[in-house]
């Protein structure tokens, strides 16, 4: 989500506040009561604190590297490296907060299960008409006019050739919205299961936490194998499409890149350097 950000303050403001925009968010889902407030708070600035100083440095790592990487053509496997890295570096994230989260999950009442499930519902209708409901063209015209925002965060206008390709890639995409919202529907059964055995338990227990790391895994490595096929064929597949555009690029596009990369690396070094 920060990656995704266009503007330096707004980049500073959002991770400052991440803390209070993280707490708000989760108690949308589970309404939390009494001292699960508190302890979520206090949780939750140790996740900062914590991400400041161990995860932070890796980002600026890795936009030293892609700075490196974008005046240069760039192949797939180069692209697929970097978004292994982001991903490892989510999972070392979900690791460090399993036992806040394991605590919390322990102490959610049978109507706080009854609020996520809500939730999830409310999602669920939200990504249906964003995905589901529109017909191919239109879905298409809504990912092509999402990815070309994002991209142009990045290296600036792009040109019709460009958008050309894009075009050609995002259309021929496997992207299957009925398979993901089927997965998702799994996850959220996963969710909803996991957390009804850890409140069970009662405490947060080691088998507790075990619990929770299964759920994880699963989110990560779904047990539907069609999935799993389909979801390592896409990520493959737009490793290559990002990879064609960027080669597409000119120099002043991918400088214009190397000048947003560098922007958030100093943010990030800004922030790192805060108490």
């Amino acid at each position: 989500m920060l990656l995704g950000l266009s503007g330096c303050s707004t980049l500073k403001v959002v991770y400052t506040n991440s803390d209070e925009i993280i707490y708000w968010w989760l108690d949308g889902y589970a309404d939390l009561q009494g001292e699960q407030k508190q302890f979520t708070r206090d949780s939750l600035t140790d996740l900062q604190r914590w991400h400041r100083h161990q995860q932070l440095p890796e980002y600026v790592a890795l936009l030293k590297r892609m700075q490196a990487m974008a005046p240069q053509d760039i192949s797939p496997a180069q692209v697929c490296a970097v978004t292994e890295d982001m991903k490892t570096s989510f999972v070392s994230l979900l690791r460090f907060v399993e036992p806040a989260n394991t605590k919390l999950a322990s102490q959610l009442k049978p109507e706080q299960l009854a609020s996520i499930r809500k939730r999830f519902d409310k999602t669920n209708k939200t990504w249906k008409e964003d995905w589901l409901d529109p017909n191919a063209e239109d879905r298409l015209r809504y990912r092509t006019k999402l990815a070309t925002s994002r991209l142009e965060d990045f290296y600036g206008r792009l040109d019709k050739p460009q958008r050309d390709a894009l075009n050609k890639w995002l259309s021929e995409s496997s992207f299957d919205p009925k398979l993901s919202y089927v997965e998702r529907e799994r996850r959220q059964a996963d969710s909803m299961q996991t957390f009804q055995r850890i409140a069970q338990e009662g405490s947060a227990t080691a088998q507790a936490q075990a619990l929770l790391r299964g759920l994880t895994e699963r989110s990560f490595n779904s047990p539907n194998e069609r999935y799993r096929t389909y979801n390592r064929d896409l990520w493959n597949e737009n490793c290559e499409g990002f990879a064609k555009l960027h080669n597409s690029t000119t120099p002043a596009q991918r400088q214009h890149i190397v000048e947003a990369l560098r922007g958030y690396e100093q943010d990030f070094k800004s922030l790192m350097a805060q108490k």
